[in-house]
């Protein structure tokens, strides 16, 4: 099998600078590395036309009726010469330079697309499926369903998707029929070599999306009845023989109706034979018996506290061991303390989990490296099941359906730790029951609450008391005993958010004989910036961890989050932020909107904004490196006059009679949304 798969990857490692082109989704050419645009969509029906005849030629006639179909504009011809120069230049501009071949060579009556075979998709797909047929034929099913497997992983998403025209719709239908016919051969052959736990939820699907695909009822039978799930087999059965008889007033066919006989009479015939597994294919080799992954950080000795979050993690965990997979997001600002929380959580329930613990910092706000892609988030838990790096698929897709059967009638948990968004979340999940997945992020991701039913948490500063056994657990209870004056200060100062209170107990645990009261001069000292919250690198520095909380953000929400700064008031309305930032209210209303879901800000009661202490300080500081003094002033100035005139306004109606001076006109957008605050 290695050989034969080794030869076909081959052939779709072209050269560089050679065009390459793919139908199997929508239709795209590349040269090399850069992606080339291929003009109007009738011109890309033109392309698209050579390509599915390639080698052969396409008569004129042919690519009007493929264009425009029975009505074409009395210009068809001159318009479909064009495109075919257009075509040319895109593909070929510098083939005489560089005596590079042709692509659209005319032809008689028409035009042909010469184009190697392993340059394009459709090709490729092709070849596999038959050398699949080969090796199904000479009973080598492992191989055969391997080769399927990397065949349907190389299409894209509907063919030709987006194309006009009847030669676009046919050829859909075609190639939809063909990508279907691959499927079932797919899982036909996993189901013969024993794998039918693995393909009953793909075939649930797929059944459920073409309801008369006899097939594809056939092997859900077979599967759920070798899974020891009789019952539902006999419903799959009836939910496929009513829809045939409603819809086309037929019964199913002769092999459909004898495997629901010889289900009904419990065959011993169809009973499985033990799997054909080939481990040297997809397990890396190992000295012996490989442990399950145990991949979760050291739990932090000194943690401390949120014992109500781990009170309320712990209830989302079902006694049955069978429970449905249970995700669990834990979010809020930087330096809250969201994967210490996880991490100590995680260890406490590990033993739950006996198939092994996964971790993976995502790198979703990391201020020294990009974010972590889900190819290469899937490809290290891939790597730390086992799973052979030839033999995991180059597309996402067909990565997150290897892991998701890796996990399959397992119990693990996942530690998803410090993602930026949805996406990058989603293809790591599980696709069965009987896991753990904690994430941590500080964007809200509510796509993971609505679409896959995440349990949300979110995390506020410590209590008093929290951090008081915080500094007690790091620079010890005589210190804190000692000076209590001195360690509330130092409570007040750090806003009681774990990064700050760790960096300073590490600053107070390395000046053992300084009294805690120096400790708090410092900070006194630079109250109006973070200058005493710098640790000993970014990831333990507030200012750096702040920073790159906004770095997702848009430049009008950093804006407004650097203009908050100059606000004083515990809180703030936003009517009030739209005359701080000078914009319309609705707009004003989306970027505080965003500024939450960053957890940048707090909308504590609705309608009503405030800025954790220390956030507000790093915004401070920020607006007078952003913005000009007069921007400064002017913002402020906006805002004194809101106040102003939400005054008088109150006045007027407390007291309308009386009579106050005129107030300068705000800006229209501001007193626009006042009237509608």
């Amino acid at each position: 099998m290695t050989p034969i798969l080794t030869q076909l990857d081959s052939l779709e490692i072209p050269d560089e600078g050679c065009l390459r082109f793919s139908i199997l989704g929508p239709l795209r050419a590349w040269r090399g590395e850069r992606e080339l645009d291929l003009g109007s969509p009738q011109q890309r029906v033109v392309l698209a036309a050579l390509l599915l005849r390639r080698e052969r030629t396409v008569t004129v006639a042919e690519l009007v009726d493929a264009v425009w179909g029975d009505e074409p504009p009395s210009t068809a011809v001159a318009v479909l010469r064009t495109y075919a120069s257009r075509l040319r230049k895109v593909l070929e501009p510098w083939r005489s330079a560089r005596d590079l071949p042709q692509v659209v060579v005319s032809a008689g009556d028409g035009y042909m697309a010469r184009v190697p075979e392993h340059l394009l998709d459709l090709s490729v797909f092709e070849r596999r499926v038959a050398e699949a047929k080969t090796l199904h034929a000479s009973g080598d099913l492992l191989a055969s369903a391997e080769v399927l497997r990397t065949a349907l992983d190389g299409w894209e998403g509907t063919p030709l998707a987006g194309l006009p025209g009847p030669l676009a719709e046919a050829e859909r239908s075609r190639l939809m029929e063909e990508r279907l016919t691959t499927l079932e051969a797919r899982l036909d052959t996993e189901v013969q070599l024993g794998y039918h736990h693995e393909v009953i939820a793909e075939l649930a699907a797929l059944t459920g999306k073409h309801p008369l695909r006899e097939q594809l009822c056939r092997l859900l039978m077979l599967s759920l009845y070798r899974s020891g799930r009789q019952a539902e087999a006999l419903a799959a059965y009836r939910r496929t023989r009513s829809t045939l008889v409603s819809e086309l007033g037929i019964e199913p066919s002769s092999p459909l109706r004898e495997l629901h006989d010889r289900i009904l009479a419990a065959d011993t015939s169809l009973e499985p034979s033990p799997p054909q597994r080939e481990p040297e294919a997809w397990i890396a080799p190992t000295t012996g018996v490989s442990p399950p992954p145990a991949q979760l950080p050291a739990d932090l000795s000194a943690f401390t506290g949120r014992q109500t979050e781990l009170d309320q993690a712990q209830a989302l965990l079902p006694n049955d061991k069978k429970h449905p997979t249970v995700i669990s997001l834990i979010n809020g600002m930087a330096g809250i303390g969201k994967t210490a929380l996880a991490v100590h959580w995680a260890h406490r329930v590990a033993h739950r989990y006996p198939d092994g613990q996964l971790y993976v910092n995502l790198r979703g706000f990391d201020s020294a490296e990009s974010p972590l892609t889900p190819n290469e988030a899937i490809c290290t838990f891939l790597d730390a099941l086992g799973v052979a790096p030839h033999r995991i698929p180059t597309r996402l897709d067909g990565q997150t359906a290897l892991f998701r059967s890796m996990l399959a009638r397992r119990r693990m948990l996942l530690l998803l730790d410090n993602a930026r968004d949805t996406e990058q979340v989603r293809p790591l999940l599980p696709g069965s029951a009987g896991c753990l997945v904690i994430v941590t992020s500080r964007n809200q991701l509510t796509g993971l609450i609505t679409g896959e039913g995440a349990h949300p948490m979110t995390l506020n500063p410590m209590t008093p008391t929290e951090a008081r056994s915080f500094l007690r657990r790091r620079i010890g209870a005589a210190r804190l005993v000692a000076e209590p004056q001195a360690t509330d200060e130092l409570i007040t100062r750090c806003a009681r958010l774990p990064l700050a209170l760790a960096i300073v107990a590490a600053r107070a645990a390395t000046r053992s004989g300084f009294p805690l009261k120096d400790v708090v001069k410092e900070l006194h000292d630079s109250q109006d910036s973070l200058d005493a919250f710098a640790g000993g690198d970014a990831a333990t520095d507030l200012r750096a961890a702040f920073t790159s909380s906004y770095d997702t953000l848009s430049v009008p929400a950093i804006r407004l989050f650097h203009l908050l700064g100059l606000h004083r008031g515990p809180d703030i309305s936003a009517p009030a932020a739209a005359a701080l930032a000078g914009l319309p209210l609705r707009e004003t209303r989306g970027l505080l909107a965003e500024l939450t879901h960053a957890h940048l800000l707090t909308e504590h009661a609705a309608g009503r904004y405030s800025l954790h202490e220390l956030l507000r300080i790093h915004a401070a500081e920020r607006v007078v490196i952003e913005e000009t003094a007069q921007e400064r002033d002017r913002a402020l100035e906006r805002l004194a006059y809101w106040y102003m005139h939400s005054a008088d306004t109150a006045q007027a109606r407390i007291a309308p009679h009386r009579h106050c001076g005129p107030l300068q006109t705000l800006p229209p957008g501001v007193l626009s949304g006042l009237r509608h605050s």
